[in-house]
Protein backbone atom coordinates (compact mmCIF):
# COMPACT_ATOMS: atom_id res chain seq x y z
CA UNK A 1 0.00 0.00 0.00
CA UNK A 2 3.07 2.49 1.17
CA UNK A 3 5.25 1.61 -2.69
CA UNK A 4 2.07 2.48 -4.22
CA UNK A 5 1.53 6.08 -2.66
CA UNK A 6 4.62 6.39 -3.06
CA UNK A 7 4.53 5.46 -6.74
CA UNK A 8 1.87 7.92 -6.98
CA UNK A 9 3.65 10.96 -5.41
CA UNK A 10 6.89 10.08 -7.62
CA UNK A 11 4.57 10.40 -10.63
CA UNK A 12 3.36 13.90 -9.76
CA UNK A 13 6.67 15.27 -8.89
CA UNK A 14 7.51 13.90 -12.52
CA UNK A 15 4.95 15.59 -13.87
CA UNK A 16 4.89 18.89 -12.15
CA UNK A 17 8.95 19.59 -13.11
CA UNK A 18 7.86 18.47 -16.81
CA UNK A 19 5.30 21.20 -17.08
CA UNK A 20 7.45 23.66 -15.47
CA UNK A 21 10.52 22.78 -17.80
CA UNK A 22 8.06 22.97 -20.61
CA UNK A 23 6.79 26.67 -19.28
CA UNK A 24 10.58 27.38 -19.43
CA UNK A 25 12.64 25.81 -22.27
CA UNK A 26 9.75 24.74 -24.39
CA UNK A 27 8.27 28.64 -24.56
CA UNK A 28 9.43 29.86 -28.19
CA UNK A 29 11.42 32.65 -27.57
CA UNK A 30 10.35 36.35 -28.81
CA UNK A 31 12.49 37.39 -31.99
CA UNK A 32 13.75 41.49 -31.70
CA UNK A 33 13.95 42.95 -35.14
CA UNK A 34 17.21 43.97 -36.77
CA UNK A 35 17.35 48.06 -37.50
CA UNK A 36 18.51 47.45 -41.28
CA UNK A 37 18.37 51.63 -42.25
CA UNK A 38 21.61 53.53 -41.83
CA UNK A 39 22.02 55.89 -38.44
CA UNK A 40 22.90 59.46 -40.02
CA UNK A 41 23.21 62.75 -38.57
CA UNK A 42 22.32 65.84 -40.25
CA UNK A 43 22.59 69.71 -40.03
CA UNK A 44 21.00 72.83 -41.29
CA UNK A 45 23.46 75.10 -43.64
CA UNK A 46 25.22 77.83 -41.48
CA UNK A 47 25.66 81.23 -42.77
CA UNK A 48 29.78 82.70 -41.66
CA UNK A 49 32.75 83.83 -43.39
CA UNK A 50 35.72 81.70 -45.07
CA UNK A 51 39.52 82.77 -45.15
CA UNK A 52 41.74 81.28 -47.18
CA UNK A 53 45.71 82.42 -46.66
CA UNK A 54 48.34 81.85 -49.28
CA UNK A 55 52.09 81.87 -47.83
CA UNK A 56 54.57 84.00 -50.04
CA UNK A 57 58.43 84.35 -50.12
CA UNK A 58 59.40 88.26 -50.04
CA UNK A 59 62.93 89.91 -49.75
CA UNK A 60 64.12 92.75 -46.83
CA UNK A 61 64.73 95.48 -48.38
CA UNK A 62 65.39 99.18 -46.73
CA UNK A 63 62.41 101.95 -47.40
CA UNK A 64 65.21 104.28 -48.73
CA UNK A 65 67.88 103.30 -50.81
CA UNK A 66 70.13 104.92 -53.44
CA UNK A 67 72.58 104.14 -56.32
CA UNK A 68 74.77 106.98 -56.76
CA UNK A 69 76.25 108.21 -59.95
CA UNK A 70 78.55 111.05 -60.78
CA UNK A 71 77.02 113.48 -62.69
CA UNK A 72 80.52 114.05 -64.86
CA UNK A 73 82.94 112.40 -66.49
CA UNK A 74 86.77 112.31 -64.96
CA UNK A 75 89.07 110.59 -63.02
CA UNK A 76 88.75 109.71 -59.26
CA UNK A 77 90.81 112.16 -56.88
CA UNK A 78 90.06 110.88 -53.69
CA UNK A 79 87.48 108.43 -51.97
CA UNK A 80 85.92 109.61 -48.07
CA UNK A 81 84.19 106.49 -47.62
CA UNK A 82 84.29 102.36 -47.27
CA UNK A 83 81.51 99.88 -47.21
CA UNK A 84 79.76 99.78 -44.08
CA UNK A 85 80.13 103.56 -42.99
CA UNK A 86 77.09 105.36 -42.04
CA UNK A 87 76.79 108.61 -43.97
CA UNK A 88 74.61 111.29 -43.46
CA UNK A 89 72.56 112.98 -46.46
CA UNK A 90 74.88 116.16 -48.08
CA UNK A 91 78.24 114.20 -47.16
CA UNK A 92 80.80 114.05 -49.52
CA UNK A 93 81.87 110.90 -50.74
CA UNK A 94 84.78 111.43 -53.29
CA UNK A 95 86.53 113.92 -55.89
CA UNK A 96 86.79 114.01 -59.54
CA UNK A 97 88.86 115.83 -61.33
CA UNK A 98 87.50 116.74 -65.46
CA UNK A 99 89.02 118.23 -68.14
CA UNK A 100 85.70 120.13 -69.25
CA UNK A 101 86.23 121.59 -65.77
CA UNK A 102 89.33 123.38 -67.58
CA UNK A 103 87.72 124.46 -70.58
CA UNK A 104 84.48 125.96 -68.42
CA UNK A 105 87.40 127.47 -66.18
CA UNK A 106 88.73 129.36 -69.60
CA UNK A 107 85.63 130.19 -70.93
CA UNK A 108 84.40 131.99 -67.55
CA UNK A 109 87.47 133.91 -67.80
CA UNK A 110 86.92 134.81 -71.45
CA UNK A 111 83.76 136.07 -70.70
CA UNK A 112 84.69 138.41 -67.62
CA UNK A 113 87.43 140.19 -70.03
CA UNK A 114 84.32 140.34 -72.79
CA UNK A 115 82.34 142.36 -69.87
CA UNK A 116 85.18 144.27 -68.67
CA UNK A 117 85.88 145.05 -72.28
CA UNK A 118 82.23 145.83 -73.25
CA UNK A 119 81.71 147.95 -70.02
CA UNK A 120 84.87 150.35 -70.71
CA UNK A 121 83.19 151.05 -74.01
CA UNK A 122 80.38 152.04 -72.80
CA UNK A 123 81.56 154.30 -70.33
CA UNK A 124 83.48 155.94 -73.24
CA UNK A 125 80.53 156.25 -75.43
CA UNK A 126 78.36 158.01 -72.79
CA UNK A 127 81.27 160.07 -72.68
CA UNK A 128 81.13 161.04 -75.91
CA UNK A 129 76.99 161.40 -76.34
CA UNK A 130 77.11 164.15 -73.74
CA UNK A 131 78.95 165.72 -75.10
CA UNK A 132 77.33 165.28 -78.52
CA UNK A 133 80.39 163.85 -80.48
CA UNK A 134 78.74 160.67 -80.84
CA UNK A 135 75.07 159.45 -81.85
CA UNK A 136 72.18 158.10 -80.38
CA UNK A 137 71.85 155.16 -81.97
CA UNK A 138 75.63 154.24 -80.90
CA UNK A 139 75.03 154.33 -77.59
CA UNK A 140 72.18 151.83 -77.60
CA UNK A 141 74.60 149.78 -79.77
CA UNK A 142 77.59 150.30 -76.25
CA UNK A 143 74.90 149.55 -73.98
CA UNK A 144 73.61 146.19 -76.01
CA UNK A 145 77.47 144.98 -76.37
CA UNK A 146 77.79 145.33 -72.47
CA UNK A 147 74.14 143.29 -71.54
CA UNK A 148 74.93 140.62 -73.44
CA UNK A 149 78.36 140.18 -72.58
CA UNK A 150 77.20 140.09 -69.23
CA UNK A 151 74.75 137.69 -69.94
CA UNK A 152 77.20 135.47 -71.67
CA UNK A 153 79.23 135.79 -68.39
CA UNK A 154 76.26 134.81 -66.17
CA UNK A 155 75.66 131.25 -68.61
CA UNK A 156 79.42 130.59 -68.24
CA UNK A 157 79.85 131.42 -64.72
CA UNK A 158 76.75 129.09 -64.28
CA UNK A 159 78.05 126.16 -66.37
CA UNK A 160 81.13 126.13 -64.41
CA UNK A 161 79.78 126.42 -60.86
CA UNK A 162 77.54 123.43 -61.68
CA UNK A 163 80.60 121.41 -63.10
CA UNK A 164 82.23 122.38 -59.67
CA UNK A 165 79.55 121.16 -57.30
CA UNK A 166 79.66 117.89 -59.89
CA UNK A 167 83.41 116.90 -59.21
CA UNK A 168 82.48 116.66 -55.35
CA UNK A 169 80.20 113.36 -55.37
CA UNK A 170 77.84 113.43 -52.07
CA UNK A 171 75.51 111.43 -50.34
CA UNK A 172 71.57 111.75 -51.44
CA UNK A 173 70.18 110.21 -48.08
CA UNK A 174 71.48 109.38 -44.88
CA UNK A 175 72.47 105.66 -44.23
CA UNK A 176 74.82 102.90 -44.48
CA UNK A 177 77.06 102.36 -47.21
CA UNK A 178 76.08 98.61 -48.79
CA UNK A 179 78.67 98.63 -51.34
CA UNK A 180 81.90 100.67 -52.85
CA UNK A 181 82.89 100.30 -56.54
CA UNK A 182 85.40 103.40 -56.59
CA UNK A 183 88.90 103.31 -56.14
CA UNK A 184 91.34 106.84 -56.22
CA UNK A 185 92.29 107.20 -60.18
CA UNK A 186 89.40 105.38 -61.36
CA UNK A 187 88.22 106.80 -65.01
CA UNK A 188 84.16 107.02 -63.83
CA UNK A 189 81.51 108.30 -66.24
CA UNK A 190 78.16 109.35 -65.86
CA UNK A 191 75.30 107.22 -64.90
CA UNK A 192 78.59 104.51 -63.61
CA UNK A 193 78.16 103.24 -59.99
CA UNK A 194 79.43 104.97 -57.03
CA UNK A 195 78.30 103.00 -54.36
CA UNK A 196 75.12 102.17 -52.63
CA UNK A 197 73.39 103.87 -49.55
CA UNK A 198 70.31 101.85 -47.49
CA UNK A 199 68.17 104.11 -45.38
CA UNK A 200 68.50 103.28 -41.85
CA UNK A 201 64.54 104.32 -41.09
CA UNK A 202 62.80 101.90 -41.88
CA UNK A 203 62.62 98.03 -43.15
CA UNK A 204 60.24 97.20 -45.69
CA UNK A 205 59.47 93.82 -47.56
CA UNK A 206 58.95 93.36 -51.50
CA UNK A 207 57.05 90.46 -53.33
CA UNK A 208 55.05 89.45 -55.85
CA UNK A 209 51.27 87.68 -56.05
CA UNK A 210 49.11 86.88 -58.49
CA UNK A 211 45.72 88.23 -59.88
CA UNK A 212 43.56 86.45 -57.34
CA UNK A 213 45.65 87.39 -54.78
CA UNK A 214 45.66 90.84 -55.73
CA UNK A 215 41.93 90.95 -56.09
CA UNK A 216 41.71 90.22 -51.54
CA UNK A 217 44.70 92.81 -50.98
CA UNK A 218 44.91 96.74 -50.81
CA UNK A 219 47.08 99.32 -49.65
CA UNK A 220 47.09 99.21 -45.69
CA UNK A 221 46.47 95.55 -45.43
CA UNK A 222 47.88 94.36 -42.36
CA UNK A 223 50.29 91.47 -43.73
CA UNK A 224 52.00 88.15 -41.34
CA UNK A 225 55.80 88.01 -41.69
CA UNK A 226 58.00 85.29 -40.10
CA UNK A 227 62.19 84.77 -40.11
CA UNK A 228 63.48 82.02 -38.16
CA UNK A 229 60.43 81.40 -36.06
CA UNK A 230 60.06 85.21 -35.34
CA UNK A 231 56.70 86.65 -36.22
CA UNK A 232 56.63 90.50 -37.42
CA UNK A 233 53.28 92.69 -38.48
CA UNK A 234 53.81 94.78 -41.60
CA UNK A 235 51.26 97.04 -43.41
CA UNK A 236 51.17 97.32 -47.11
CA UNK A 237 52.31 100.47 -48.80
CA UNK A 238 52.71 99.95 -52.34
CA UNK A 239 51.16 97.71 -54.92
CA UNK A 240 52.00 97.76 -58.45
CA UNK A 241 48.90 97.89 -61.42
CA UNK A 242 50.77 96.09 -64.02
CA UNK A 243 52.68 92.67 -64.67
CA UNK A 244 56.28 92.91 -63.72
CA UNK A 245 57.86 91.61 -66.99
CA UNK A 246 60.55 89.02 -65.31
CA UNK A 247 58.48 87.29 -62.74
CA UNK A 248 54.64 87.40 -64.13
CA UNK A 249 53.76 88.76 -61.11
CA UNK A 250 52.31 92.43 -59.10
CA UNK A 251 54.86 93.57 -57.56
CA UNK A 252 53.83 94.67 -53.62
CA UNK A 253 55.82 96.59 -50.87
CA UNK A 254 54.94 96.63 -47.31
CA UNK A 255 56.66 98.15 -44.18
CA UNK A 256 57.31 96.83 -40.70
CA UNK A 257 56.38 97.96 -37.48
CA UNK A 258 59.77 96.52 -35.69
CA UNK A 259 62.12 95.27 -38.18
CA UNK A 260 64.63 94.25 -34.69
CA UNK A 261 66.84 90.91 -36.42
CA UNK A 262 66.00 91.60 -39.95
CA UNK A 263 69.06 91.89 -42.60
CA UNK A 264 68.55 93.68 -46.01
CA UNK A 265 68.59 91.37 -48.55
CA UNK A 266 67.73 87.92 -46.95
CA UNK A 267 64.12 86.10 -47.22
CA UNK A 268 60.53 86.45 -45.15
CA UNK A 269 57.77 83.99 -45.28
CA UNK A 270 54.37 86.54 -45.93
CA UNK A 271 51.17 85.03 -45.49
CA UNK A 272 48.73 87.22 -47.46
CA UNK A 273 44.82 86.67 -47.75
CA UNK A 274 44.04 84.76 -51.34
CA UNK A 275 40.16 84.35 -51.31
CA UNK A 276 37.68 85.17 -48.96
CA UNK A 277 33.69 85.06 -48.75
CA UNK A 278 31.67 86.64 -46.42
CA UNK A 279 28.02 86.17 -45.01
CA UNK A 280 27.96 82.67 -47.29
CA UNK A 281 25.64 79.97 -47.23
CA UNK A 282 28.20 77.26 -45.67
CA UNK A 283 27.93 73.35 -44.86
CA UNK A 284 30.68 70.83 -43.31
CA UNK A 285 33.12 70.04 -46.43
CA UNK A 286 33.16 66.95 -45.18
CA UNK A 287 29.78 66.18 -46.19
CA UNK A 288 30.14 66.83 -49.84
CA UNK A 289 31.04 64.30 -52.34
CA UNK A 290 31.45 64.04 -56.02
CA UNK A 291 30.36 62.35 -59.03
CA UNK A 292 31.74 63.07 -62.39
CA UNK A 293 33.25 65.98 -60.77
CA UNK A 294 30.25 67.34 -59.59
CA UNK A 295 29.62 68.23 -55.83
CA UNK A 296 26.38 66.93 -54.10
CA UNK A 297 25.27 66.13 -51.02
CA UNK A 298 22.35 63.89 -49.27
CA UNK A 299 19.38 65.87 -48.02
CA UNK A 300 17.02 64.17 -44.86
CA UNK A 301 13.69 64.24 -45.83
CA UNK A 302 10.90 62.60 -43.92
CA UNK A 303 13.30 59.55 -43.25
CA UNK A 304 14.52 59.26 -46.61
CA UNK A 305 18.33 60.32 -47.98
CA UNK A 306 17.88 62.67 -51.42
CA UNK A 307 20.93 62.79 -52.89
CA UNK A 308 21.11 66.66 -53.87
CA UNK A 309 23.09 68.40 -56.18
CA UNK A 310 24.78 71.60 -55.49
CA UNK A 311 27.04 74.17 -56.38
CA UNK A 312 30.24 75.41 -54.42
CA UNK A 313 32.81 78.13 -53.93
CA UNK A 314 35.74 78.32 -51.75
CA UNK A 315 36.56 76.15 -49.06
CA UNK A 316 38.91 75.65 -46.00
CA UNK A 317 39.28 72.32 -43.67
CA UNK A 318 36.00 72.84 -42.01
CA UNK A 319 33.13 74.55 -44.10
CA UNK A 320 32.55 74.97 -47.81
CA UNK A 321 30.89 77.66 -49.59
CA UNK A 322 27.33 76.94 -51.24
CA UNK A 323 26.25 78.76 -53.93
CA UNK A 324 23.08 76.95 -54.96
CA UNK A 325 21.17 73.62 -54.70
CA UNK A 326 20.10 73.85 -50.82
CA UNK A 327 18.50 76.15 -48.75
CA UNK A 328 19.03 77.00 -45.17
CA UNK A 329 16.05 75.07 -44.09
CA UNK A 330 17.64 72.11 -45.79
CA UNK A 331 18.95 69.00 -43.47
CA UNK A 332 22.04 67.88 -44.48
CA UNK A 333 23.43 64.68 -44.02
CA UNK A 334 26.56 65.28 -42.28
CA UNK A 335 27.23 61.55 -41.18
CA UNK A 336 29.14 58.86 -43.66
CA UNK A 337 27.65 55.55 -44.08
CA UNK A 338 28.37 52.97 -47.33
CA UNK A 339 24.82 52.46 -47.42
CA UNK A 340 23.86 55.49 -48.12
CA UNK A 341 22.69 56.00 -51.67
CA UNK A 342 19.41 58.13 -53.57
CA UNK A 343 16.00 57.05 -51.31
CA UNK A 344 17.19 55.15 -49.08
CA UNK A 345 15.49 55.14 -45.57
CA UNK A 346 17.53 56.69 -42.58
CA UNK A 347 17.14 56.83 -39.18
CA UNK A 348 17.99 59.99 -37.29
CA UNK A 349 20.86 59.97 -34.45
CA UNK A 350 19.74 60.73 -30.98
CA UNK A 351 21.06 64.26 -30.83
CA UNK A 352 19.19 65.46 -33.72
CA UNK A 353 15.94 63.43 -32.21
CA UNK A 354 16.07 65.31 -29.50
CA UNK A 355 16.84 68.35 -31.44
CA UNK A 356 13.81 67.39 -33.62
CA UNK A 357 11.52 67.48 -30.96
CA UNK A 358 12.43 70.17 -29.46
CA UNK A 359 11.27 71.90 -32.67
CA UNK A 360 8.14 70.77 -32.47
CA UNK A 361 7.27 71.32 -28.98
CA UNK A 362 5.84 74.35 -29.52
CA UNK A 363 2.43 74.02 -31.96
CA UNK A 364 0.58 76.39 -33.38
CA UNK A 365 -2.40 75.18 -31.16
CA UNK A 366 -0.03 75.54 -28.25
CA UNK A 367 0.97 78.88 -29.04
CA UNK A 368 -2.53 79.83 -29.25
CA UNK A 369 -3.02 78.52 -25.99
CA UNK A 370 -0.21 81.18 -24.46
CA UNK A 371 -1.54 83.76 -26.29
CA UNK A 372 -4.80 83.03 -24.66
CA UNK A 373 -3.24 82.43 -20.98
Amino acid sequence: MKSKKKLAFGAIIIIAAGIIGFSIFGKKKEEIPYETRPLVSVEQPQTGDITLYTDLTGTVEPELKANVMPKMNGEVLEVYFRAGDMVEAGQPLCKIDSDALTTLKINVDSAAIAVSDSHNTLTRTEALYSTGAVSHQTLEQAQNAANNAKLKYDAAKNQYDLQLEYTTVTAPISGVVESRTVEPHDHVTVGSEVCKISGTNQIQITFGITEKTLQNLAVNNSISVEKNGVKYEGTVTEISSVVNGETGLYDVKSVLTDSKGLTTGTRVKITVIMSKATGVMTIPVDAVSYDAGVPFVYCYDNGIARKTEISTGIYDNEKMEVTSGITNDSMVITSWSNELIDGTEVLLGEDNKAQETEEETVTPANADSKVGE
